[in-house]
């Protein structure tokens, strides 16, 4: 049986009618949002920090629920099976979405069919510091010192497969050196590591290196991104001494379940932008070195792929294998 002409007309008209009518009344109720890691710095202190704002604006709570365990798989893994009506929202790391993609084998979540992007809300600063002890005031120095002494200068990081770890593995590609990964559980014994001499040297966020940086206890030697912090100009980018060197993402942002509605999506993507724009949360972020982003859902979902490319070549390099 053929539909007549004005009959789907108004079947069209009726869609974008009631997902209008979505948008507006969206929420009605709670928004759940699920850190896949244990509460803390980093990822679970920027939605809590955005968590208050986004419920002033939406008018319904915002709960925030920590689910750690398997590196951020097995809370990423319950907001993908959750109801895709925008009421289970993921907060996310390129760990969680990317490399367990990468890394993990019989994972029980495909990144790039299983969620809808909403928005990359920040990108924290990063830095590569080295022990009081290390003879380099710079890159280029410290990659001198490194070929001087095959074999012999470790590095840690976060953990096997971490963005830190990457991190490692693309400057020793960068430039030509070989440095020992060594890896900790997570970033602050990482940090601690170079502060008592276990290690040389690491990669870590600002606001996780700095404290140590002005105690006098490590040295920083540059940042890993491809701009300047604006708070530290005098302090180059490790891509300055290294023009090959790209460090991997290291966005936080927030997912849905795929199959969400997309005005549902802008909602919550407007919602966080706005939470960000408020003068006490970009203060509190500019402190801690967190680089604000807040694109577009198209945009994160681009984003998201081209980090699969980066971290790829990256994991390659490493010989890592999944397990």
């Amino acid at each position: 049986m053929k539909t007549s002409l004005p009959l789907c007309i108004a079947l069209v008209a009726g869609l974008g009618l009631a997902e209008g009518a979505l948008a507006q009344s969206y929420p009605t109720k709670a928004v759940r949002i699920v850190v896949a890691v244990s509460p803390g710095p980093g990822v679970d202190y920027v939605a809590r920090a955005l968590g208050p704002k986004m419920q002033d604006d939406m008018g319904q709570a915002i709960v925030i629920e920590n689910q750690s365990g398997g590196n951020g798989i097995i809370g990423s893994a319950a907001v993908a099976r959750a109801n895709p009506d925008g009421y289970t929202v993921l907060m996310a790391t390129p760990s969680m979405i990317i490399t367990a993609m990468l890394l993990t084998k019989d994972i029980p979540y495909n990144s790039l069919k299983d969620f809808a992007p909403v928005t990359a809300a920040v990108e924290p600063f990063t830095s590569l510091i080295v022990h009081p002890s290390v003879p380099a005031n710079n890159v280029k120095e410290l990659v001198e010192w490194i070929k001087k002494n095959p074999g012999k200068v470790s590095y840690a990081s976060s953990g096997v497969g971490s963005v830190f770890h990457m991190v490692g593995e693309l400057f020793n590609s960068a430039a030509g050196t070989d440095l020992v990964h060594v890896p900790y559980k997570s970033v602050p014994p990482a940090v601690m590591a170079v502060v008592a001499g276990e290690v040389q040297l690491t990669y870590a966020a600002v606001s996780n290196t700095l404290p140590q940086v002005r105690a006098g206890k490590a040295r920083l030697l540059g940042i890993l991104e491809k701009n300047r912090f604006a708070r530290m100009p005098d302090t180059a980018t490790v891509g300055e001494a290294l023009p090959g060197f790209e460090k991997p993402p290291s966005w936080f942002g927030y997912l849905a379940p795929a199959g969400t509605p997309g005005p549902v999506i802008s909602r919550l993507q407007a919602s966080v932008v706005k939470a960000m724009a408020a003068p006490d949360v970009r203060a509190s972020f500019d402190d801690l070195a967190l680089g604000i982003i807040g694109n577009s859902p198209a945009e994160f979902a681009a984003q998201i792929k081209s980090g699969f490319a980066v971290y790829a070549r990256a994991i390659k390099i490493a010989g890592l294998k999944p397990e």
